[in-house]
């Protein structure tokens, strides 16, 4: 199975008419209807893919399907579009049966992480901010709770994206363990902005003509490296890893901003690019003094650059499976 992602493309986001108000809303879920049943593409997988004779509790196999759906290499397109909005042709997702929503779906989340996920789903431009540790010291915790307010408060998550804050000890607490929050939210991995094929389906994982290109700038750059063949012969996967950037920027499907132990610790919130399957492509840790959110959102939106503090993943070093798969060198 190949693991290289598509690119983001610039294409207009799905029309939700009935999302334009939550944008201007913050923490009042009172005021909003609950997103319909069965309008998530996580929903229309639970009900088409529900087996009611496994052996399996509802709570296990939801679980499974989740992880299935998040490996999936593509999504039918009208799972993700507004139903009365759809082409001619494209037949509209089937609505679950009234006990499909109190089985399977209701169950799952609440109305609110609802929330969080549709809108999440469809924004190209803000990372979700992931709350992981809570300290269970009372002092402590409160101070944390003062630099999380700090870290929310003035960037762009207070007026229009409170959405992509998820901070909640009873769901996110995970420590270390941040992936566990595709367990609950699936919809954080992506696809941010996807790009539709012929068959209208939205691939998380493709090749394309770019792809090529990039390949073979990569490779006349690293032509120019090997001139000095000292620096070459001594630390050839570091060279490749730096000159490799634009192969990874391409790759890169979304962006997480984690507030960890260590970033309570030293004020340096974690800052993760993933492909479309949760692989760490580059990471850095925020300056507390030099940079802020709106700055990593402006490097993503307007560059083909990563913060020069990042460091790649290493299942995207030069010498790992990935790492190869994207770059395609030779062992010279």
């Amino acid at each position: 199975m190949s693991h290289i992602l598509s690119p983001r493309i610039s294409s207009p986001l799905p029309s939700f008419p009935h999302l334009s108000k939550l944008f201007f809303i913050m923490n009042d879920m009172n005021t909003l209807p609950p997103p319909p049943w069965g309008r998530l593409a996580i929903e229309q997988y639970f009900i088409i893919n529900w087996n009611c004779s496994s052996s399996e509790t509802p709570d296990q196999q939801r679980k499974r399907l989740v992880t299935e759906f998040l490996d999936e290499e593509s999504l039918p397109y009208e799972w993700t579009e507004d139903w009365d909005s759809l082409p001619k042709g494209v037949d509209r997702p089937r609505e679950p049966t009234t006990e499909e929503i109190d089985t399977i779906l209701r169950p799952y989340r609440s109305d609110l992480l609802r929330w969080h996920a549709m809108t999440m789903f469809y924004d190209k431009t803000c990372p979700a901010l992931l709350r992981t540790h809570y300290s269970a010291d009372e002092e402590e915790r409160a101070r944390h709770d003062d630099l999380m307010a700090h870290w929310i408060t003035g960037d762009p998550f207070e007026a229009e994206a409170w959405w992509a804050v998820l901070d909640n000890a009873d769901l996110f607490n995970f420590g270390s363990e941040w992936r566990r929050v595709y367990e609950i939210l699936p919809e954080v991995a992506g696809p941010l902005n996807p790009s539709v094929d012929d068959r209208l389906r939205i691939q998380r994982a493709c090749d394309g003509e770019y792809l090529d290109c990039l390949r073979s700038r990569l490779k006349t750059q690293l032509a120019e490296a090997k001139e000095d063949l000292e620096a070459w012969r001594k630390d050839r996967d570091a060279i490749v890893d730096s000159c490799a950037r634009g192969l990874q920027k391409y790759a890169t499907m979304t962006y997480l901003i984690i507030a960890d132990e260590e970033a309570f610790r030293s004020g340096t919130l974690l800052v993760l690019y993933l492909d479309g399957f949760r692989n760490i492509i580059r990471e850095s840790r925020m300056d507390p003094v030099d940079d802020d959110i709106f700055n990593v959102i402006g490097i993503w939106m307007e560059t083909d650059e990563f913060p020069q503090s990042s460091t790649v993943g290493e299942k995207y070093r030069a010498s790992a499976e990935l790492g190869r798969e994207l770059y395609q060198l030779t062992d010279e």
